[in-house]
C-alpha cells in the first residue's frame, strides 16, 4: 500500500508519480531526485491552471510559483514548502562518499515532503475531502536494512539557507548569488553531475552499455539529459559510439579525485570558520599550500582563508584585546597587517569605524605608554612596537589624551629621576626627552606650581583603579543603585568591558530585551534606548558588533520594524507616519520594498501588501494632487517616486487591470498639462517634457489638441478685443500672430465651418466697429490714412489697415461690409445695425460706436465658446 493512494481517484497522474517515488527510495534512490521535478511540475501546472496560466518550462520555477501565490490560490507557507522541495533536489553532499552512502537519506527526505505536499493539495483542492478522512499519516518506508553502507541517520533538513556565504565561488572565483552553496552554478554543477554519475553507474553497472532513453527511463529529467551527458563525455567519463554510451572506468579515480578537491575547499572552509581548526593547522594543509602556488582549484581557497585570517584577527582582538596573541594564534603575516592597517586608518578617516581597530590602536598605544614610562627612547620604542612616523601622528588625531599622556609621563619620568639624584643629561637620556621638550615641559610645571599636575594624575589612576573595580564585581543596575557612581563612571565601566564577559553578555541580553519590548509599541528608537537608561551610541553598538548575541538581536529589530511598517501601511498611515512609527526614514522603507520584491521571505509580505494595497491609493492621491500641483510636487505629496509613476503606467497600458484605470486617468492629465504649457506660452518642446507625453501619444491625440488649442486662442483674442484691446496685444496674449488671427477670419468669411463663429464675432466685435467710420472718413474726402491711425491707435493698427485695404475691406472708392458685397449705400440715421449685404454710411463717431459694440461682444461669448466644456470632451477620447 502506497502512501499516496489518497490521490488515486482524485489526481491519476500525481499518485502514479507519487507511487513510482515511493518504489524508487529502495530500489533505485538517486532517481527520486529526478522524478521529484515532473511531480512538482505537474503540480505547478495544475496550481497555474486554476488562474488560467499554463507552466513554461522556459521560465524560473519560483516566479510561477509566485504568481500563483499572489493570485491568492495558495498561501504563503505552501508555496515555501513547495519551493524547499524544489530546491532539496539540487543539495550537494560533503564528499563522494557521502553521494554514495546518503543518496537514500535524500530520498526520503524528498518523499517525505512531497507527501506533505500532495495532502495539503489534496485537502485545498478536492471538493469531497473531508478533513482529515481518507488522508492517513505519512508512513515512514521500510528499508532493506540488510545493506550495511546505508546507516538510519537524522534526515538533515538541506533547504536551509547556509550559514555563511561569499559573494565569488569558492572553487573559480565566478559571482556567486546563491544563498544555498559556496559554488556558482556552474561548479554546482559539475557536483551534481558527478552526484548523478554515481548514481548511474551502481543502477546500471559499470560495465554495462546505455542510451539517453534509457537514463530518461531512469529518472533523469528530459530536459537535463543531453546536458549531463555532454559534460560526462567532455570529462572522458563517458565513451560513445553511435547512440550508446559505455562508462570509461579507467578515468573514475582521477575524475573522482577532482570531486574530492572540490569538497574538501567547503569542509575546510566551514570547519575554519567554525574554529574546528586553527589558522596554523589550515596552513599546513596540502589544499593551503597548492593554493599558495596559485594551483587550480586552490587558489579561491587560498585567498578566503587568508581573508578569514584577518577575520579572526579583528574578533580575536576583540575578544582578548590582546595584540601580540591574536598575531601568534592567527599567524597573520606582517605585510597582511600593514595592509590591513593602513586599509582601516583611511577608512577611518571616512568615518567608518571597525572596532577591532579601535582595540588594536588602543592597545598598542597602552605599550607605547608603558614603555614610555619605563624610560624607552621614542626611537626604541617605535621600532620595538614597529610604529612609523604616520601612525603615531595619527594616534594623536584620534585621541586626543594620547600626546597629553606622554608629555605628563614625561614629566613625571623627569621628577622621579631628579628626585633619584640624576643629572639632567641623564634624566634626559633616561626618559628619552629632548632638551627642547625639557624646557617646555618645565614652563609648565613652574607655572602651576607642580601641585596641579600631581593632582590631575593621581585623579587620572584613581579613576582606572576604581575603573577596575568596577569591571571586576558589579553589574549596571548594582553600580547605578549602590555604588553611586556617575554616568561617566558607567559608561567608562560598560564601554571597556570585554565582549565576552558574562557581566557584558547578561547586563546586554537584558537591556536588549527591554528595548524590543519598547519598539514594539512603535516607540522610536531613540526614545526606546533612552528609557532603559542608555543612549544611541550603545544601540549603534549592538547592531554592528559581531556576537552571536547582538548578531540575534540585530535581525529581531529588523522584524519588529518590518513589522511597525507593514502595520502603518495597514493602518492607512501616510508614508511620514509610517516612517515615523518604524523610525526609518523614506531610503529605507524603499530598500524594503525593493528586497521584498525580489522574494525576500523577512519584506515579501510588505511588498506584496504595499503593491496591492498602497499603491492604488498612492496612485489616487497623486491624480487628485496634480489637479492643483506641479506633476512634481503631486509626486511628493503621494510619496511616488518617477520610476515608479512610470513603471504602473506602462503595467496598466499593457492591460495590467490593477492599473487600467489610472493609465487612461494619467493619460489624460498629460494632454492637459500638454494643452497648459502652449497656453502659456511654451514650445512644444517644453510642453511634451513638462506633459510626459511621448512622440506615439502626441500623434496619437494631436488633431484634438491642436483642435482645442485653436478654440482657446478664439476666445483668448476674442476677450482681448472685448476689453478694447488691439489685434496685436490680442495676438500676443494668444501666444499667435496678427497674420494668424486674420487667417482664421478670412477662413470663416469664406464658408470654413470651424472659423465662421470667430469670424462672425470678431468682425463685428473689432472689424465693423473700426473699419465702418474709418470708411465713412475717407469717404468724407480725409484719405491722410496715418493721420486716422495716429488718432485712433488705441483701437487698431496700422497692420489692421494694412490688411483691410489689401483685402478690400475698406478702399477710397467702395467699402465692402461683407462678404460678396457688390453695391454701396447709406447708413440709416438711426444707426440701425446694417442687415447682411447691406452697406450703410455713418458719422464719424469711432470712440463710442466702437465701445458699444466691443462692450457686447462678452455675453455672446460666454455663448459660443465654452472652451472647458471643450477641454473635458477632447481629453476624453
Amino acid at each position: 500500500m502506497s502512501n499516496f493512494d489518497f490521490l488515486k481517484d482524485f489526481d491519476d497522474t500525481l499518485y502514479k508519480l507519487g507511487n513510482r517515488i515511493e518504489k524508487e527510495v529502495n530500489i533505485a534512490p538517486s532517481a527520486v531526485k529526478a522524478d521529484a521535478t515532473p511531480f512538482l511540475e505537474y503540480l505547478l501546472n495544475k496550481l497555474l491552471n486554476r488562474v488560467g496560466m499554463k507552466f513554461n518550462y522556459r521560465k524560473d520555477f519560483y516566479t510561477q510559483l509566485d504568481t500563483v501565490h499572489r493570485k491568492g490560490i495558495i498561501d504563503y507557507n505552501y508555496k515555501n514548502k513547495i519551493y524547499s522541495a524544489y530546491m532539496l533536489r539540487n543539495k550537494i553532499h560533503d564528499s563522494y562518499e557521502e553521494m554514495v552512502k546518503n543518496e537514500v537519506v535524500v530520498a526520503l527526505s524528498i518523499h517525505e515532503k512531497l507527501f506533505n505536499i500532495a495532502k495539503k493539495y489534496y485537502l485545498d483542492f478536492n471538493e469531497n475531502a473531508d478533513d482529515f478522512k481518507g488522508v492517513p499519516s505519512y508512513k515512514p518506508i521500510e528499508l532493506d536494512t540488510s545493506d550495511e553502507e546505508i546507516d538510519m541517520v537524522k534526515i538533515p533538513d538541506f533547504s536551509e539557507v547556509i550559514d555563511f556565504k561569499y559573494d565569488y565561488c569558492v572553487i573559480c572565483g565566478e559571482p556567486n548569488h546563491s544563498s544555498y552553496s559556496l559554488c556558482c552554478p556552474k561548479c554546482s554543477r559539475v557536483l551534481e553531475n558527478a552526484n548523478n554519475f554515481i548514481s548511474i553507474r551502481n543502477y546500471f553497472g559499470k560495465d554495462s552499455t546505455f542510451t539517453k532513453e534509457n537514463l530518461i527511463e531512469y529518472g533523469i529529467h528530459e530536459g537535463y539529459v543531453n546536458q549531463l551527458l555532454t559534460h560526462l563525455v567532455r570529462e572522458n567519463m563517458l565513451n560513445v559510439t553511435g547512440r550508446f554510451y559505455t562508462f570509461n572506468n579507467m578515468y573514475f579515480d582521477k575524475y573522482m579525485t577532482k570531486i574530492d578537491n572540490y569538497l574538501a575547499v567547503g569542509e575546510l572552509i566551514t570547519k575554519f570558520r567554525e574554529d574546528k581548526i586553527t589558522p596554523s593547522e589550515i596552513k599546513q594543509t596540502f589544499e593551503y599550500r597548492e593554493g599558495s602556488l596559485q594551483h587550480e582549484p586552490f587558489y579561491e581557497f587560498y585567498k578566503i582563508i587568508n581573508h578569514e585570517i584577518i577575520n579572526k584577527f579583528e574578533r580575536d582582538i576583540l575578544s582578548t584585546e590582546d595584540v601580540w596573541s591574536s598575531i601568534e594564534y592567527t599567524t597573520i603575516t606582517q605585510k597582511q597587517l600593514e595592509t590591513w592597517y593602513m586599509k582601516n586608518m583611511n577608512l577611518h578617516k571616512k568615518g567608518k569605524i571597525n572596532e577591532s581597530f579601535l582595540v588594536f590602536n588602543s592597545s598598542l598605544m597602552g605599550e607605547y605608554i608603558d614603555l614610555k614610562r619605563q624610560g624607552l627612547m621614542e626611537k626604541d620604542i617605535k621600532k620595538r612596537l614597529n610604529i612609523s612616523t604616520k601612525v603615531y601622528e595619527f594616534w594623536t588625531s584620534i585621541n586626543d589624551s594620547f600626546e597629553d599622556e606622554i608629555a605628563n609621563i614625561k614629566q613625571n619620568l623627569i621628577l622621579k629621576y631628579l628626585k633619584e639624584g640624576k643629572t639632567k643629561a641623564e634624566v634626559l637620556e633616561i626618559a628619552g626627552v629632548t632638551p627642547h621638550e625639557y624646557d617646555n615641559l618645565y614652563k609648565v610645571s613652574d607655572y602651576n606650581h607642580d601641585y596641579y599636575a600631581d593632582e590631575i594624575n593621581r585623579e587620572r589612576e584613581a579613576r582606572k583603579l576604581r575603573f577596575t573595580s568596577y569591571l571586576a564585581s558589579l553589574d549596571i543596575e548594582t553600580s547605578c543603585r549602590y555604588a553611586k557612581i556617575s554616568p561617566d563612571d558607567f559608561y567608562s565601566w560598560y564601554d571597556n568591558s570585554k565582549l565576552n564577559s558574562q557581566f557584558y553578555l547578561d547586563t546586554t541580553e537584558i537591556l536588549m530585551g527591554k528595548y524590543l519590548d519598547e519598539r514594539k509599541k512603535g516607540t522610536s528608537k531613540a526614545e526606546s534606548i533612552k528609557m532603559i537608561g542608555l543612549d544611541e551610541k550603545y544601540l549603534n553598538q549592538w547592531l554592528t558588533r559581531s556576537l552571536d548575541i547582538c548578531k540575534k538581536f540585530k535581525n529581531d529589530d529588523l522584524k519588529v520594524t518590518v513589522a511597525l511598517t507593514l502595520r502603518g501601511f495597514k493602518w492607512d498611515k501616510s508614508i511620514d507616519e509610517i516612517c515615523e512609527m518604524a523610525d526609518i526614514n523614506e531610503d529605507a522603507l524603499k530598500r524594503f520594498l525593493r528586497t521584498g520584491a525580489k522574494g525576500s521571505e523577512m519584506f515579501g509580505e510588505l511588498f506584496e501588501y504595499y503593491e496591492n494595497e498602497m499603491i492604488p491609493k498612492k496612485l489616487d492621491t497623486f491624480l487628485k494632487a496634480n489637479e492643483t500641483k506641479s506633476m512634481r510636487n503631486a509626486l511628493e505629496s503621494a510619496y511616488l517616486s518617477e520610476g515608479e509613476l512610470e513603471k504602473y503606467y506602462e503595467l496598466g497600458k499593457s492591460g495590467d487591470e490593477r492599473f487600467e484605470k489610472f493609465y487612461n486617468d494619467f493619460y489624460n492629465v498629460k494632454k492637459g498639462t500638454y494643452v497648459y504649457h502652449i497656453e502659456k506660452g511654451k514650445t512644444h518642446r517644453i510642453a511634451m517634457r513638462e506633459s510626459r507625453l511621448t512622440s506615439e501619444e502626441y500623434e496619437e491625440s494631436k488633431d484634438d489638441l491642436e483642435k482645442l488649442l485653436r478654440k482657446i486662442k478664439f476666445r483668448i483674442v476674442l476677450e482681448a478685443i472685448a476689453n478694447n484691446k488691439t489685434s496685436n496685444v490680442a495676438a500676443r496674449d494668444a501666444n499667435c500672430s496678427v497674420d494668424e488671427i486674420y487667417e482664421w477670419y478670412f477662413k470663416g468669411r469664406d464658408g470654413d465651418e470651424e472659423y465662421e463663429k470667430f469670424y462672425d464675432l470678431f468682425h463685428n466685435g473689432y472689424v465693423r466697429p473700426s473699419a465702418v467710420p474709418i470708411q465713412e472718413k475717407i469717404d468724407e474726402g480725409d484719405t491722410d490714412i496715418d493721420n486716422i491711425i495716429r488718432s485712433n491707435k488705441h483701437l487698431f493698427t496700422k497692420k489692421d489697415i494694412d490688411i483691410w485695404l489689401k483685402n478690400g475691406i475698406i478702399s477710397v472708392d467702395v467699402f465692402h461690409l461683407e462678404k460678396n458685397e457688390s453695391k454701396k449705400e447709406e447708413m440709416d440715421d438711426d444707426e440701425d445695425k446694417p442687415n447682411k449685404n447691406e452697406v450703410k454710411k455713418v458719422k464719424l463717431n469711432v470712440h463710442g460706436k466702437a465701445k458699444k459694440s466691443r462692450s457686447s461682444l462678452g455675453k455672446i461669448l460666454d455663448d459660443e465658446y465654452d472652451v472647458e466644456e471643450l477641454k473635458k470632451q477632447i481629453l476624453k477620447k
